[in-house]
C-alpha cells in the first residue's frame, strides 16, 4: 500500500481534475439504477394495470439515463486521461532527473537495460494502478455501495442473499492480494533481465559478429527469455485459478437470489417486477465486483512496477547537489560565490577505494598551479583514472583533501566545479544526433562562427566539410559514422567551446594513427594552453613537455619531476622510456629523444609507454 500512496502524493498536484472525474463517476454511476427502477415500474405498473399510455414516459426516462450515463462516462475517461497522462509525466520526469543525479558509483553496479525498463516500461506499468486502480476502481466501490443501498431499500432480504458469497470473495481477494507481490516482482526483474541482455548485444552488435558469438548469444538470450515465460506462467495460472473461482462465487449469489425471489413471487409476497429489479441489480452489483477482481491482477503488476521506480527515487543523490535547487544549480555553500574558477589544484594526502579494504588511491598529493600542466603515468590500474574521477566528483574520496583555488571542492555546488572542468576521454561519447548538436553540449549558446573556430581549432573543418550535411550531419549512436580520430577531433572542439579553466585529459590521443595523433596533438595544444591540464597518457609525445610528471604505482605516487629530471633519476620512469624508445639510452641528449619521440616514421606502437 506503500506504493499506491506515494502515487496518491502525485495526484494531489491536480485536485480539479480529481474532483472533476470523481463527480463524472458519481453521476455516471448514479444512472445504473434508473434503469432497473423504469423496469420494475413497466411491469408491476404497465403490464400489468394494462396502462399503455404510461409507457412511452417510462422509455424516454430509460434513453434520457443512459444517455446521462454514456456523456458523463466519456467525460470522466477523457479527465482521468489527462489527468493520468499528467501525473505519468511528472512521475516519469521526476525519475529522469533524479538518474541523472545519482552517483556514478551507483552505475557501475546497475546494467542500462534495467534502467530503461524502470524509465519506460515500469512508469507505464504504474500507469495502470492509475487509470484501472485508482479511477475505475473508485467506480466499482461507488457502483457496489449505491447498488446494495437500493437493494436494501426495496428488499432487504434478497440483498442480504446477494452478499452471502462476498465473504468468500474478500477471502479469495485477500489470499491472492498477499501471495501475488513476489510473482509479479519476480516476473518485473526478469523483463529487466532480458532488455538489459538485449541492450548489451545491441550495442556490442560488431564484436558478436567479430567473434562469431551469433549461436551463443542466442542461447543466453533464449535463457533470459524462457525465464520471463517461466515467470509469467506462475502470474497466469495463479490467475487461472483465482479469477474462475471468484466468478464462482458471484454465480452463487445470483442463483440464491433467483431462486428466494422467484418462491416470494409464487407465495404472493413479492411482485414479478420486484425480482426482475432484483435480479438486475444483482447483475449491477456483482459486475464492478468482477471488475474489481482484474484490477486487483493489474495494480499487483503496477505495485510491483512502482515498488521497482520508487526503489530508484529513495536513493540518495551526489551530495553536491541540494534539493529544491537542482535547476539553478547553486549551493547554498555557492552563493555569493560569483569569482571565475582559475585552476588552482591541490591534492593533499587523498586516499580512495572502489570497495572496503581495496585502495586505489594512497596518500595522493601533488599541487598543479594555474596553467600548468600535470602528466599522470603508469600502468594499467595504477590509479591515473580514478585520481581525475576524483576531481570531478565522479567519486567522493575517502580521505585527505582537494582543493580547487584554495577551497574544498567538497563546498562546490557539483554543476559549478563540472562547469570549470572539461573532459576529453579516450572513448569520446557523440549522443546519436548532429555535429552541431554535439558541438552544443559544450556551449548551447554558440553562434555558427564559434562553433566553427573551435572546428578549426581542433583540426576537424576539412572531414565535417567532406561530409553531405556538414555540421548537420548526423554521426550515428555513439558516433559509430565517424572514425576514431574524427570522434576525438569533436570532442576536442566541443571542450573549446566549453572554455573551461581545467582540463583533463585521459588516452587522449591512444588508438590513432600518427597522422591523426599529430592533428590530434596540434588540436591538443590550442586546447591546454592557459589552461590547468591534468593528462593521463601512454604516448611520450603527449607529455614530454609537462610541467611535472608524476608516475604512479598501485595508487601511490613514487616518482614526481620533469621529463628531464626523471630521466636522471633512472628508476621506473626511464624504464618505461628505454622501452618505448626502443632500447635508447635516458643519458641521451633530450633533442634527440625528441627527435625519435615525435618521428613521424615511428608507428604509434612503438610510441607507446607499456602498459
Amino acid at each position: 500500500m506503500k506504493t499506491v500512496w506515494r502515487v496518491f502524493a502525485y495526484l494531489k498536484r491536480y485536485p480539479w481534475l480529481a474532483a472533476g472525474t470523481l463527480t463524472c463517476a458519481i453521476v455516471g454511476t448514479l444512472m445504473v439504477i434508473v434503469f432497473p427502477s423504469v423496469t420494475k415500474w413497466i411491469i408491476d405498473n404497465v403490464i400489468r394495470t394494462n396502462r399503455p399510455d404510461k409507457l412511452l414516459p417510462l422509455i424516454l426516462l430509460a434513453i434520457f439515463a443512459f444517455l446521462v450515463q454514456h456523456v458523463f462516462n466519456s467525460l470522466r475517461i477523457i479527465l482521468n486521461n489527462t489527468f493520468e497522462q499528467k501525473v505519468i509525466f511528472d512521475l516519469r520526469s521526476d525519475l529522469y532527473s533524479h538518474i541523472q543525479l545519482l552517483p556514478l558509483r551507483w552505475f557501475d553496479n546497475r546494467a542500462t537495460g534495467d534502467l530503461m525498463t524502470r524509465v519506460i516500461e515500469d512508469v507505464n506499468s504504474v500507469e495502470r494502478v492509475l487509470i484501472d486502480g485508482i479511477e475505475q476502481g473508485v467506480v466499482a466501490v461507488l457502483q457496489i455501495l449505491i447498488v446494495l443501498a437500493v437493494m436494501f431499500y426495496w428488499n432487504a432480504k434478497l440483498a442480504l442473499l446477494a452478499l452471502v458469497p462476498f465473504p468468500l470473495l474478500i477471502a479469495g481477494a485477500l489470499s491472492y492480494t498477499l501471495t501475488a507481490h513476489r510473482r509479479y516482482r519476480l516476473q518485473r526483474r526478469a523483463a529487466s533481465n532480458i532488455n538489459a541482455l538485449l541492450h548489451d548485444n545491441l550495442a556490442g552488435i560488431r564484436q558478436i559478429k567479430s567473434f562469431a558469438r551469433e549461436r551463443e548469444e542466442h542461447g543466453r538470450f533464449n535463457c533470459a527469455s524462457d525465464e520471463l515465460r517461466h515467470a509469467t506462467l506462475v502470474v497466469m495460472r495463479t490467475w487461472a485459478i483465482y479469477s474462475p473461482s471468484m466468478s464462482m462465487f458471484e454465480a452463487i449469489g445470483a442463483v440464491l437470489v433467483l431462486g428466494f425471489g422467484s418462491h416470494a413471487v409464487l407465495t404472493g409476497s413479492l411482485q414479478l417486477g420486484d425480482l426482475v429489479a432484483m435480479l438486475m441489480l444483482t447483475a449491477f452489483l456483482y459486475d464492478p465486483v468482477s471488475r474489481l477482481h482484474q484490477l486487483n491482477q493489474l495494480v499487483q503488476a503496477g505495485r510491483a512496477a512502482g515498488e521497482r521506480v520508487f526503489d530508484i527515487l529513495d536513493e540518495n543523490a551526489e551530495p553536491g547537489f541540494v534539493a529544491g535547487i537542482r535547476d539553478s544549480g547553486a549551493a547554498p555553500s555557492d552563493r555569493g560565490y560569483s569569482k571565475r574558477v582559475i585552476g588552482d589544484i591541490r591534492y593533499e594526502n587523498v586516499s580512495f577505494g572502489y570497495a572496503e579494504g581495496l585502495p586505489a588511491l594512497r596518500h595522493v598529493s601533488f599541487h598543479a598551479s594555474p596553467g600548468t600542466t600535470i602528466a599522470l603515468v603508469g600502468a594499467t590500474g595504477a590509479g591515473k583514472s580514478t585520481l581525475v574521477s576524483l576531481l570531478v566528483r565522479f567519486y567522493e574520496f575517502d580521505a585527505g583533501q582537494i582543493d580547487v583555488d584554495d577551497r574544498s571542492i567538497r563546498d562546490y555546488d557539483l554543476r559549478t566545479l563540472r562547469e570549470a572542468i572539461g573532459v576529453v576521454t579516450q572513448e569520446s561519447f557523440l549522443f546519436n544526433g548532429s555535429i552541431r548538436e554535439n558541438l552544443l553540449m559544450g556551449k548551447p549558446t554558440a553562434t555558427d562562427a564559434e562553433l566553427w573556430s573551435a572546428v578549426d581549432a581542433a583540426n576537424a573543418r576539412q572531414f565535417i566539410e567532406r561530409l553531405p550535411d556538414g555540421l548537420e550531419s548526423v554521426v550515428g549512436e555513439r558516433g559509430v559514422k565517424l572514425s576514431v580520430g574524427e570522434k576525438q577531433r569533436l570532442s576536442i572542439a566541443r571542450a573549446l567551446l566549453k572554455d573551461p579553466p581545467i582540463l583533463i585529459l585521459d588516452e587522449a590521443t591512444a588508438s590513432v594513427d600518427t597522422t591523426t595523433e599529430r592533428l590530434i596533438q596540434e588540436a591538443l595544444e590550442h586546447l591546454m594552453a592557459n589552461r590547468t591540464s591534468i593528462v593521463i597518457a601512454h604516448r611520450l609525445s603527449t607529455i614530454v613537455h609537462a610541467d611535472q610528471i608524476l608516475v604512479l604505482d598501485h595508487g601511490q605516487i613514487i616518482e614526481r619531476g620533469t621529463h628531464e629530471e626523471l630521466l636522471l633519476f633512472d628508476r621506473k620512469y626511464a624504464q618505461l622510456c628505454r622501452q618505448s624508445l626502443l632500447g635508447s639510452s635516458p643519458q641521451r641528449g633530450t633533442e634527440q629523444q625528441m627527435e625519435i619521440v615525435t618521428s613521424e616514421a615511428a608507428e604509434p606502437e612503438e610510441e607507446r609507454l607499456p602498459v
